[in-house]
């Protein structure tokens, strides 16, 4: 039903013609609007300025002839529908201007109202889907190539491509026209279509109707992808055809597949977590999921924890302190505690499991029995604080044996001193009483040498300062600058690389000594003796090279050896084997560190590394 008057123009040149139409018109649509022109230009110029809802239009008109007067027509008003005025000769036209877009026609030898009113009628319908069905086309191609997932449609019989969108270009890399060229089957990889060519002649997986297949397509640069393809029937051009839409799930099955190895993963580590168990417990504390090799009830296996509260299997106070730990780990806190069970120790670890929104509604715990572990810790803290009191008394005996040395021993050399041994005549006597000396000076000498050691090993909190070692090694040469002229030595020295350390000073000068005179003592008598000391800085610290061409060592007879006490490389009458024994001593307290290089008859280098 109209919802205004209709308006209608006829182009006719003819006037009985027109009168005739005009007639059939006034009688059908009593309150339309009526337009008559007798050319097509005029035709034109009135669309351009009036609404026309139909037109009528004659074939055979002075500026147009056949079916080129209605495509003049419709290409100045494609939405207004044309009902075409034809004499009994021009049928063929009239049906040839039905099938490019014309809605009727009427033969004017067989007009009547009730014709013309049913054709009008019909007409603006017709035209009135049709638009409506090109606007959908328009919003489905619209839609179609500008859709984020690849889409594409086929041909059902030949499978070759009809249409792609630009989401399938950019996503698989073929051009449109290559895609045009291609079947729906050539986005399989190769080995997969040689497959289907030996086993169902290169026919399509896909059956009519709407479906979801899973496929493997090989993008154009030789990815394989995994897809999901849902299709179904559409007609494009009059071809049975089937529309596709493209997901490519490589991503997402990769992610599935990691997360079914991640769980058997977590599987086989619960199941076979050792000395222990593993168990995942809700808000409540409810035992969602136990495994393990060991669970703190003896003879219990994992059913029979799951879907009970995780505490109750406690007994207080311990309960009440494991509860109280687990609590804190849904505020989002790590716990690690201890808990014990009867006579056995477990080490609980407890984390937060956070869902996708950042909640924490499950706990995963780990608790492993640690009895055995703390049995030997108590045992070694045993062994530990009896080893501690054993050193202690060996200490304590050391000082309490140099210190009742030193008052016998001090009469002893009193008793020397006052002897006059020019009174005694018998040599046998002279010679015992300087046995007797000399053996008294040597345990003195000895008694002095333990008693320092002693010192040095017990003063591991000697002061630290911040010393320049120039300064410190200028003293010490000066202090034996006559047996260096002696001996007629060369040092040279090379500092500038680093000369700040971290150490104790009077320890400092006593290594420095202890290096400068063993050159002198051990110097070889082919060659003047000659020192080169240098420094370099580390990462945490200063090394000193302390190197000098004296009579070396032999290394594969003496390196364990080196610095032990009292232990003597060459026949050297003032040699006690002491003096490396004191340095490495003195290094070691202060946290530094001391190697030797050496060879028989070219020298000696000391590598020593002060620490900051």
């Amino acid at each position: 039903m109209q919802q205004s008057p209709l308006h209608i123009l006829v182009i006719e040149d003819n006037p009985g013609d027109y009168l005739l139409v005009n007639e059939y018109l006034e009688e059908s649509f009593p309150k339309a609007t009526l337009y008559h022109t007798d050319t097509l230009q005029k035709g034109i110029d009135l669309i351009e300025k009036e609404r026309v809802d139909v037109i009528l239009l004659d074939l055979t008109l002075p500026d147009g002839m056949g079916i080129n007067s209605f495509h003049s027509i419709n290409s100045k008003a494609p939405q207004v529908p044309v009902i075409i005025l034809t004499g009994l000769g021009d049928r063929e036209i009239a049906l040839e201007s039905l099938k490019v877009g014309a809605q009727d026609y009427i033969v004017k030898d067989e007009a009547n109202p009730v014709v013309l009113t049913k054709s009008i009628q019909y007409g603006i319908e017709r035209s009135k889907i049709f638009d409506h069905l090109k606007k959908s086309e328009e919003q489905y191609k619209y839609l179609f190539h500008n859709n984020p997932l690849p889409m594409c449609a086929f041909d059902n019989q030949t499978q070759q491509f009809l249409m792609v969108n630009g989401s399938a270009i950019e996503h698989y890399g073929y051009t449109e026209e290559e895609f045009l060229k291609m079947g729906i089957n050539d986005l399989k990889p190769h080995a997969e279509q040689t497959k289907q060519q030996t086993t169902s002649n290169n026919t399509s997986d896909i059956n009519g109707g709407d479906n979801k297949v899973d496929f493997h397509h090989q993008k154009k640069n030789g990815n394989i992808i995994d897809v999901e393809m849902g299709t179904h029937d559409i007609v494009i051009e009059g071809k049975n055809a089937r529309l596709a839409v493209i997901h490519d799930v490589t991503e997402r099955n990769k992610a599935k597949e990691q997360l079914r190895e991640s769980e058997q993963m977590f599987r086989t580590i619960t199941e076979n977590f050792p000395n222990g168990a593993v168990a995942i417990l809700n808000k409540d504390l409810t035992i969602l999921y136990m495994a393990g090799k060991e669970f703190h009830i003896q003879g219990a296996n994992a059913s029979y924890f799951e879907n009970t509260i995780y505490t109750d299997h406690f007994h207080s106070p311990v309960k009440e302190r494991v509860q109280e730990n687990l609590m804190k780990v849904f505020e989002g806190k790590n716990k690690v505690f201890e808990a014990s069970f009867e006579d056995l120790s477990y080490m609980v670890s407890a984390v937060p499991l956070y869902e996708t929104g950042g909640n924490i509604n499950k706990i995963l715990i780990a608790s492993q029995n640690i009895t055995e572990q703390k049995r030997n810790e108590t045992e070694k803290e045993m062994l530990i604080e009896e080893l501690t009191q054993n050193n202690s008394d060996l200490q304590q005996f050391s000082y309490i044996t140099s210190h009742n040395l030193r008052a016998p021993l001090s009469n002893l050399l009193g008793i020397i001193k006052l002897l006059d041994l020019s009174s005694i005549t018998d040599p046998m006597n002279t010679l015992l009483l300087k046995n007797f000396e000399d053996c008294t000076l040597q345990l003195n000498d000895t008694v002095n040498d333990l008693i320092n050691v002693l010192i040095i090993k017990n003063n591991v909190n000697a002061k630290k300062e911040r010393l320049d070692i120039r300064k410190t090694f200028e003293r010490v040469v000066n202090s034996v600058q006559t047996a260096i002229e002696q001996n007629h030595m060369v040092i040279n020295a090379d500092f500038e690389n680093a000369f700040e350390v971290d150490f104790n000073r009077s320890y400092l000068e006593s290594i420095l000594l202890n290096l400068v005179t063993n050159a002198v003592k051990y110097s070889s008598p082919k060659r003047n003796p000659e020192v080169n000391i240098r420094t370099e800085k580390t990462d945490d610290g200063v090394r000193l090279y302390f190197s000098d061409n004296g009579l070396g060592i032999d290394l594969q007879r003496y390196k364990d050896r080196i610095f032990g006490l009292y232990q003597r490389f060459h026949d050297h009458a003032d040699s006690k084997g002491l003096g490396l024994y004191i340095v490495n001593s003195q290094i070691r307290v202060m946290g530094g560190d001391i190697d030797v290089e050496s060879e028989v008859d070219k020298g000696t280098t000391f590598i020593i590394t002060f620490k900051n």
